[in-house]
């Protein structure tokens, strides 16, 4: 499997308290009315339904409660409806952040996995084991917001040009260097797409200005799915 660490923005740290988000049966939560909101970064889309958003995004909540609260017991999979495309291998990553800011992001480049069971590994890893930051703390959780990306098959491109900011998450090689960003990444930093490119150059260990020779590139798009409330849609 091709794991990315850091396809997200930049670390930053931060805290703020925030509404709890960590369980799907949480009563104050629901009251609000709470739904899985979907943004696309360009045309494709995995197609799910409401409830299938609304499984995946407790898979991946409930999972940060059984990972940081110590594993206890098997994670129970019972609970879920697990339907045929859950069950579609599919790449995906998690994005933790607390008061805006990067608390942990890991995911796969390749759909190695049933989008399910890929959404559950990425939140442990992301919680526990994005080597850039310390592991989550049970603490944590009521401040944790959550995002899943689910990634479309990857495309190469010609060259640079054809590269979308905001459609397109990009992945730049250049002989042993690799480095990736999430769609959201360019947007959210307000970067060009030289300024990607020259991000990305030096995230892969080179000079920044390393992407402008002997360098291929592919791109993919993503649905990412984060909680909301219908106010908000």
């Amino acid at each position: 499997m091709l794991v990315g660490v850091g396809a997200c923005a930049p670390r930053v740290e931060p805290p703020n308290e925030r509404i709890d988000r960590v369980g799907r049966t949480q009563s104050e939560w629901v009251a609000k009315e709470a739904k899985v909101k979907e943004t696309r970064s360009g045309e494709w889309s995995p197609a799910l339904t409401a409830e299938e958003k609304e499984a995946l995004f407790a898979i991946a909540t409930d999972t940060l409660a059984w990972c940081v609260g110590g594993r206890k017991g098997s994670f129970d999979w019972q609970a879920y409806t697990l339907t045929p495309k859950l069950k579609v291998p599919m790449a995906t990553f998690v994005t933790l952040k607390m008061g805006g800011q990067l608390r942990g992001c890991i995911g796969s480049l390749a759909p190695a996995a049933p989008l399910y069971e890929s959404v559950h590994d990425n939140a442990i890893n992301a919680s526990l084991n994005d080597y850039r930051f310390r592991p989550v703390t049970a603490a944590e959780l009521k401040r944790i917001d959550v995002d899943i990306s689910i990634l479309s098959p990857i495309e190469d491109i010609a060259s640079r040009d054809d590269f979308k900011i905001g459609e397109h998450g990009i992945i730049l090689r250049k002989g042993m260097h690799r480095a990736v960003y999430l769609p959201e990444v360019a947007l959210e930093q307000k970067w060009t797409v030289e300024q990607t490119l020259s991000s990305l150059s030096q995230k892969a260990g080179m000079p920044p200005d390393a992407w402008q020779e002997g360098t291929s590139f592919q791109v993919f798009s993503s649905v990412v799915l984060a909680m909301g409330r219908e106010s908000e849609q």
